[in-house]
């Protein structure tokens, strides 16, 4: 599997430190480099709740979800930069994220179907994501044709350098 995803089997979950630090490890197993803590129990959950670990050499490609889907990122852990793309894969709008305490964005919410990438600005990303279920992921997640394929290391590094965003060697 190209990511690890948990899914939650308990009535009340609680999240430590601890559990970040596993989540750490797994990510780091990972080839993707990410690790996802579902906290629903299913698919079929109306709201699904996610503890999403990146580190920094993770590359998750634009998208974007149906009319009437919303999602939002709270981080727990580290930073990020959300940028908002046009049809054309323009970016037409980003968004600073940081934990809470550091007086800058810290939540924010998606309520329409834009494309959309969030990229680790720090070694390490935690965010707390909330997303509209039920999920079908042939109907939930699109990808645009202009973004480079997430086993496609060259195309990713030309894709990023364009947006003036460097990967880590």
């Amino acid at each position: 599997m190209d990511e690890c995803i948990i899914y939650n089997q308990e009535d009340i979950l609680e999240i430590t430190e601890e559990v970040i630090d596993d989540l750490k490890e797994r990510a780091l197993r990972s080839p993707r480099k990410r690790t996802r803590l579902c906290m629903h129990h299913s698919l079929d959950h109306v709201t699904h709740e996610m503890l999403i670990v990146f580190h920094k050499d993770t590359f998750m490609p634009p998208h974007r979800h149906p009319k009437g889907k919303s999602e939002s990122y709270h981080i727990v852990e580290g930073s990020m930069v959300v940028y908002f793309f046009n049809n054309e894969g323009q970016v037409t709008r980003s968004i600073n994220m940081e934990k809470a305490g550091s007086k800058g964005v810290f939540l924010y919410r998606l309520s329409n179907n834009e494309w959309h990438m969030p990229v680790p600005t720090s070694e390490w990303l935690v965010y707390h994501e909330t997303y509209s279920g039920p999920f079908k992921k042939d109907f939930d997640v699109e990808f645009p044709e202009w973004s480079p394929n997430e086993d496609d290391t060259v195309l990713i590094k030309k894709f990023m350098c364009s947006l003036n965003i460097y990967l880590s060697e």
